[in-house]
C-alpha cells in the first residue's frame, strides 16, 4: 500500500509540474494580443526589405541583383522570408521599369477623377 501511495503522489507531482509550465505559457500568449506587434513588424521589416531589393534592381542597368550581400534592412528575416522578399522587391523593379512615367501620372489623375 505504501509503494501505490508513493507512485500516485509522484504521478500527480508531475501533471501538476507539467500543467503549471503549459499554463504559465498560456498566460504569457494571452498578454500579447494574438501577436500583433510581432506581425506588424515583421511586415515593416518585410516592406523595407522590398523596397532596399527594388531599389538595388532600379539602380542596376539590367536589373538584376544578387541575393547576397543581404541589404540591412533585410537582415532580421528569415531565409525563406528573405527569398520572398527578394522575389517581391525584382518583380516591384520590373513592374516600375515597364511603367513609363507618363502612364503612372495618367493612372493617379484617372484615379482621381
Amino acid at each position: 500500500m505504501g509503494t501505490r501511495t508513493v507512485h500516485a503522489a509522484a504521478v500527480i507531482a508531475i501533471t501538476l509540474l507539467l500543467t503549471g509550465c503549459s499554463t504559465g505559457g498560456d498566460a504569457h500568449d494571452k498578454s500579447t494580443p494574438s501577436g500583433t506587434p510581432a506581425a506588424a513588424e515583421k511586415a515593416e521589416v518585410t516592406r523595407a526589405c522590398v523596397d532596399a531589393i527594388a531599389d538595388r534592381a532600379a539602380a542596376h542597368k539590367g536589373g538584376a541583383v544578387r541575393s547576397h550581400p543581404v541589404p540591412a534592412p533585410c537582415a532580421r528575416l528569415s531565409d525563406a522570408d528573405y527569398l520572398d522578399a527578394y522575389m517581391k522587391g525584382l518583380e516591384q523593379a520590373h513592374r516600375a521599369r515597364k511603367t513609363p512615367q507618363g502612364e503612372t501620372d495618367k493612372a493617379a489623375d484617372a484615379g482621381g477623377s
